[in-house]
């Protein structure tokens, strides 16, 4: 039975959008000390983070199981399907998060738990139960959650938010709405089924699309503030540009027609241009030419 529930969890947690997360906060310490991080506040960030995004999901998913019933693409979900209690979702959410807190508390600093809290606040209180259901904006200001951690990355080495974090939290904060706007755009039946206010179920498509566009250039502008600022340098700026100038590309379709396909494309080209975004920004630091 506990193996069973055990399984459950793990999907509820969200397992491929959490190694995202941690990957983000992994290189927020990495940037925080300059590619050379200590290993054991590197192995805690990425250990409590993982703790405190599942913790996170998982709770979303209890209080969200109407929802979730509802859609085609959610139903099959453990508690949409009722093969775990709402109750005990939330529960074990909430023991996940308070034991990712306590432990970078412990093994980093308080700062850094304190901001792991918020996030999961914000995931929960702001994003779930406040905006998600009653405003188009809910990922523009709910999607916060998903820009802590590499803050809390860089929290956890220097033990305040400074520019750095700052940078890194916005940078995320702007890329959210463009990438969940693409998805909504494949989910609006979905969406306007339960009446859920996604951007891509409310507004047409061209209007989305234009949206998308719009947020993928401001993204891409703020790839340059670090070396402007003093806290990256040009490799960065300039692979932030190349990423920036193919998510445009494959953003484009949107514009007009676009078939399943290529949003599909466009969506998944989001999270590679993340990821790509992050690793060029942690290992930046220990190349030669950097300054």
């Amino acid at each position: 039975m506990i193996s069973g529930l055990a399984r459950h969890l793990f999907v509820l947690a969200k397992p491929r959008i959490v190694l995202l997360l941690v990957f983000t906060a992994a290189a927020g310490v990495m940037k925080a000390a300059a590619g050379r991080p200590d290993l054991g506040t590197l192995l805690a960030v990425v250990l409590a983070g993982a703790a405190a995004a599942a913790g996170a999901n998982i709770i979303n998913q209890g209080l969200e199981a109407d929802v979730d019933a509802a859609m085609r693409r959610t139903r099959g979900r453990p508690v949409a399907a009722r093969r775990v209690s709402a109750s005990t979702a939330i529960a074990a959410g909430l023991g996940l998060a308070a034991a990712a807190a306590a432990a970078l508390a412990l093994a980093a600093n308080v700062l850094a738990a304190g901001l792991t809290l918020a996030a999961a606040a914000v995931y929960v209180f702001v994003y779930t139960l406040a905006l998600k259901r009653r405003s188009w904006n809910n990922i523009v200001i709910g999607g916060a959650a998903g820009a802590f951690p590499p803050l809390i990355g860089a929290a956890a080495v220097t033990g305040r938010v400074d520019a750095l974090g700052v940078y890194m939290f916005t940078l995320i904060f702007f890329w959210t709405p463009p990438h969940f706007w693409t998805l909504s755009l494949l989910l609006r039946t979905d969406y306007a089924a339960v009446n859920i206010p996604m951007l891509g179920a409310i507004a047409s498509p061209r209007d989305t699309g234009v949206q998308v566009v719009l947020y993928v250039l401001l993204v891409t502008a703020l790839t340059w503030l670090p070396l402007a600022a003093g806290y990256g340098g040009l490799t960065f700026a300039l692979v932030g540009t190349l990423l920036g100038a193919l998510w445009l590309r494959a953003a484009r379709p949107l514009l007009g027609g676009a078939d399943p396909r290529q949003t599909l494309a466009a969506y998944k080209f989001s999270l590679l241009h993340l990821a790509l975004l992050f690793l060029t920004l942690a290992v930046e630091p220990l190349l030669p030419w950097y300054v």
